[in-house]
């Protein structure tokens, strides 16, 4: 039964420095999310007032001061 105890606590030990070597080598779960929402042309992130779809600023469709991810959306918006 010792050696159970044993045996399960020096897992979890490793377990745990294991988790921590993992962490220092990984970027942080911020810069993943950063690296995600922007988009691979660069610029921010606009939202179709339509359909609720985000879009790059500069492959966006604008009328007036409103942005659409295509041109479906840009007539639908227009049609009212």
């Amino acid at each position: 039964m010792r050696l159970l105890i044993r045996v399960l606590l020096v897992f979890f030990v490793i377990s745990a420095l294991l988790s921590i070597v993992r962490g220092l080598f990984t970027p942080s779960t911020a810069k993943r999310r950063e690296a995600r929402s922007t988009p691979a042309l660069g610029g921010k992130l606009i939202k179709d007032p339509v359909c609720g779809t985000y879009v790059a600023e500069s492959t966006a469709l604008q009328s007036g001061e409103n942005y659409f991810c295509s041109e479906d959306c840009r007539q639908k918006f227009i049609a009212g």
